[in-house]
């Protein structure tokens, strides 16, 4: 078998390689340069991916990343995810809206739906019900519904004493 042919010294790699294990606290990086060191230090990928899980294709493309860029390529990426839909400046005004008395908006209530039309009329943005409550959570505000009372057609003094009590 054809053996790679390393840019940098395999015995300078292994050493810095041991250093990493000893220091880090991401896990993940750490498997990944314990994969790496066992590969320097004799063990082929083949074995190597019998035992760890890993496939032999990942654990070339490990050690020439390794050799090539450096010990740093094998952290994780940190994924930057969808772009918020309303920008930190409306949120915050949105913020002082809903603090507002809902009737100067023509709103009974702010709750999802009645958010989520604010939200349609005022920014163009379609946020769901859902992720109008949810945006609500965020900002620290909470649905509080009143519980409904006795019936006064079928008075139940029981019950009704029992709720005052609540």
């Amino acid at each position: 078998m054809r053996r790679r042919q390393y840019i940098n010294n395999p015995e300078e790699l292994l050493a810095q390689g041991k250093e990493i294990v000893t220091q880090s606290a991401d896990n993940k990086f750490v498997h990944r340069v314990s994969m790496v060191n066992l590969i320097l230090s004799g063990m082929t990928p083949e074995e190597l991916s019998a035992y760890s899980g890993d496939s032999r294709r990942v654990l070339y493309d490990w050690v020439t990343k390794v050799d090539e860029q450096g010990w740093d390529s094998l952290k994780a990426v940190k994924q930057q995810g969808r772009a918020p839909k309303l920008s930190d400046d409306q949120l915050s005004e949105l913020r002082a809206v809903v603090e507002e008395d809902p009737e100067e908006h023509g709103y009974h209530v702010w709750d999802g739906p009645t958010l989520s039309e604010y939200i349609r009329n005022h920014y163009g943005v379609d946020l769901g019900v859902r992720a109008c409550q949810i945006l609500m959570h965020k900002m620290g505000f909470s649905l509080i519904r009143p519980q409904t009372y006795p019936s006064l057609e079928n008075p139940d003094n029981e019950a009704r004493e029992e709720f005052k009590k609540k």
